[in-house]
């Protein structure tokens, strides 16, 4: 009897897997299996989900927490977590973006990831092919629908976004009927009239589906009246209900109950602390003016900037060749992906500011930092170590490839990687580690990874003032001037994604970075002498991602402290 519990935990999360299975195009692409439908903006499919969710809670309640231990208690915080955070989505879905640049992303992503490396060798496949191309006309349908159910209910875009959601709206619909189609590298396994039947559909589709999809969008947002009903200034405090949806947002991302407030003040005492340890700073380097007037410097120092995609490539290169002679110090189990670096494709680069983490997959089993080798005269290369550190190793790499590899955890704990403060907060304590490891010994890697502590410090606020109503844009961005080393027009895309696009999601990083140090912290304090940082690392990482209730839980088990 004491194993029923845990077998029924184990049944629920793989039942939550299924589901999600069912659902999400790129569980499927990462599975290896063929893709068949893509999800919506509909209400109807939030809800779907959000049932699916009570249901799971339901589950979890019904059984005897007391009698769930190790995994399986981590497992039940687990899919508590994860269904939470979607009956708060479903809550809040009148309230939450449907057609501004980072929620039109998925967009990109679906033709990216799905439609584009789709292989034909038969004929059915023709027919699925197209089949998914109506799919996405209808996802862009689904995402009309919503907005134009949102601006009924009196949630419109402010006006100080509106271009911006013009603009990549239209620049959607200008490249997605050119990216469906198919060239001819891709149709070995055709004859001349399935390749007919498939360019003939492709272009239908593209003329009478989805640039239509596109223009009714278009259309809502060019209507003179749109603006009529938008609030004048941005941040969810303008919209009714939008301060209780802001805090639950704020839940969901930065996995705890600190109130934006408080998160608020906690980012002005960070910035100011921050801001002191950069002065320093700047004296070491022997320079004695405004900090004003050193990033200024910093915009033509030689050796923050790279000549070539090459030098580029190196840079972060030896920024890992110092890591890892240390790593054993600090990790008793390293993922067993290698883990590397590789460009971006060069047609992503003008709409990405950094780049991303491409996690191992079973065709292709190494772990890459995808960088940005473009307008190289402007890329600042002064949190070249930091940004590694966080992205690859000890940051990402070592928190998905080791959770992806770990055959004892259900495949939903595998795969599903959605707290995003244990994510980002992660990569941010990790590449704090290198304050430790003697990483940031050079004063200019110390000052970049300072600065990018203060730029995840400053977001504390101005996500938080922004949306509470206590700043105004103007406000929040003298503040972020102030405290961070970004151009003006970086900073004014940055506060439009605070404050009209994904507000609270900038806060995962430092509150995430907090709850990392104060668990630290917490077993230093209870194991004296006895602490072992290999053996915290491992209870962190060794149970994959965990809302952090869960985690606490977990390290407490782990280590042995109350």
């Amino acid at each position: 009897m004491t194993n029923e519990p845990g077998r029924g935990i184990g049944r629920t999360a793989d039942r939550y897997w299924e589901f999600l299975l069912a659902r999400d195009p790129m569980l499927r692409v990462r599975q290896g299996l063929p893709v068949e439908t893509l999800p919506g903006a509909s209400l109807a499919e939030a809800e779907e989900r959000a049932r699916f969710a009570e249901g799971v809670l339901g589950e979890v309640r019904s059984l005897d927490g007391a009698e769930l231990t190790g995994a399986d208690a981590d497992t039940a915080a687990f899919l508590t977590g994860l269904a939470e955070q979607e009956l708060r989505a479903h809550r809040h879905y009148w309230l939450t973006p449907a057609a501004t640049p980072y929620r039109l992303f998925p967009l990109s992503l679906y033709i990216d990831a799905v439609l584009r490396p789709f292989r034909f060798t038969e004929r059915a496949d023709v027919e699925r092919y197209l089949g998914l191309v109506r799919e996405l006309a209808g996802v862009v349908g689904s995402i009309c629908d919503k907005f134009v159910g949102q601006a009924v209910r009196g949630f419109r875009v402010p006006p100080q976004a509106l271009a911006g959601v013009r603009a990549a709206v239209a620049g959607l619909r200008e490249s997605v009927a050119r990216r469906v189609e198919v060239g001819d590298d891709r149709l070995d396994g055709l004859g001349p009239a399935e390749r007919g039947q498939l360019r003939d559909g492709v272009g239908r589709l593209a003329e009478i589906e989805l640039a239509p999809a596109f223009d009714r969008l278009l259309s809502v947002l060019d209507a003179p009246g749109y603006l009529r009903g938008a609030p004048q200034g941005v941040g969810w405090a303008r919209y009714e209900g939008g301060e209780e949806a802001y805090r639950d947002f704020v839940r969901t991302y930065t996995g705890g109950d600190t109130a934006p407030e408080r998160l608020h003040e906690l980012g002005r005492e960070q910035c100011r602390e921050l801001a002191e340890r950069m002065r320093e700073l700047r004296v070491t380097l022997g320079f004695h003016g405004s900090e004003a007037e050193f990033h200024e410097r910093l915009r033509t120092e030689p050796r923050l900037y790279a000549r070539t995609p090459e030098e580029v490539e190196a840079r972060y290169r030896g920024h890992l060749d110092r890591l890892a002679p240390a790593l054993p110090r600090w990790f008793a189990v390293l993922p067993r992906a290698p883990y590397g670096l590789a460009r971006l494709d060069p047609a992503l680069e003008p709409g990405m500011t950094f780049g991303y983490y491409e996690a191992p997959t079973a065709a292709d089993p190494v772990g890459r930092y995808r960088y940005n080798g473009s307008d190289l005269e402007r890329r600042s290369l002064l949190g070249s170590a930091s940004l590694i550190y966080h992205e690859l190793a000890p940051g990402h790499h070592f928190h998905l490839a080791r959770q992806a590899e770990d055959r004892t955890l259900p495949q939903l704990r595998r795969e599903v990687a959605e707290f995003g403060a244990f994510n980002e907060g992660w990569a941010e304590y990790a590449a704090g580690l290198g304050w430790e490891a003697g990483l940031y010994e050079d004063p200019w890697d110390a000052y970049g990874r300072l600065a990018q502590e203060r730029f995840t410090a400053q977001r504390l606020v101005v996500d938080t003032g922004l949306n509470l109503g206590t700043m105004d844009l103007e406000q929040a961005r003298d503040f972020m001037r102030a405290n961070s080393t970004e151009a003006d027009g970086q900073i004014a895309s940055d506060l439009l994604r605070y404050s009209t696009d994904l507000p609270g999601q900038a806060l995962s990083y430092r509150a995430g970075f907090l709850e990392f140090g104060r668990l630290r912290a917490g077993a230093e304090a209870a194991l004296g002498a006895g602490f072992d940082v290999r053996a915290f690392h491992e209870a962190v990482l060794g149970g994959g991602a965990l809302p952090f209730h869960g985690l606490r839980r977990r390290v407490a088990r782990e280590l042995g402290t109350p």
